[in-house]
């Protein structure tokens, strides 16, 4: 692979993976957790070719998230932050397996619907509703606060980045904001994406050691008398 798409590859999958998000939750109106088992069969029924387009979208999206957030590990660990560029990499798979549980979870569903009872629908429905949520928070939490805490401490990127990706990930934290992180990260990995674009095209500053001064050898008296 040549150096230009090492530094393309990342950032691209960045921008994917949102926009696989973005779409696979745009036409995922799937019914709530609460929703009776007739209500679920009639709904993948209806949306069978639905269902099964946001399984390949967020299937593909998960992938997409372990090559951003790997590439983002590597432009850390360049930088020197070692543990936290694999606190993102964790996160980052983390966040790839619960979308992973979703699409499969949906997938189950959404084949052969017709050969589901009520009550199998409808607890498939709930699992597939609630499986991948922690999952896929937790990694979202455990990436973006590795990496805002990786780019405050070596200056990688700008310091605001560096303090917005903290907040991100703060708020994640909190359980019950985790929704509101998840939806910011969104924006969040798009910038992240065109700042790693761009800081990898650079040539990396590389700081030599300090090489110790030479003691300067004392002259030697000429002796009188001694040929020039």
């Amino acid at each position: 692979m040549t150096d230009r798409w090492k530094r393309l590859v990342p950032p691209a999958a960045g921008v994917l993976f949102v926009g696989l998000m973005v779409v696979g939750i745009a036409i995922s109106n799937t019914p709530d957790a609460g929703s009776s088992g007739a209500k679920v069969i009639a709904f993948y029924q209806s949306h069978h070719g639905r269902a099964n387009a946001s399984v390949l979208l967020f299937g593909y999206a998960s992938v997409m998230a372990v090559v951003f957030y790997t590439g983002m590990a590597a432009y850390l660990r360049r930088r020197g932050s070692d543990l936290l560029a694999t606190l993102t990499v964790v996160g980052g798979v983390l966040t790839a397996v619960g979308l992973g549980l979703g699409a499969g979870s949906t997938a189950a569903l959404a084949d052969k619907t017709s050969k589901l009872s009520t009550g199998a629908a409808q607890a498939l429905n709930q699992i597939s509703e609630d499986i991948f949520f922690i999952t896929l928070f937790g990694g979202l939490m455990v990436a973006t606060l590795a990496m805002g805490i990786a780019i405050l401490r070596t200056g990688a990127m700008p310091k605001a980045l560096g303090i917005v990706t903290v907040v991100v990930g703060v708020v994640a934290v909190s359980g019950i904001g985790a929704w509101f992180a998840f939806m910011g990260s969104a924006p969040l990995i798009l910038v992240l994406a065109g700042y790693l674009y761009q800081r990898t095209g650079q040539p990396e500053s590389v700081t030599l050691p300090a090489v110790p001064e030479q003691r300067a050898e004392p002259a030697t008296p000429r002796r009188s008398g001694a040929k020039a």
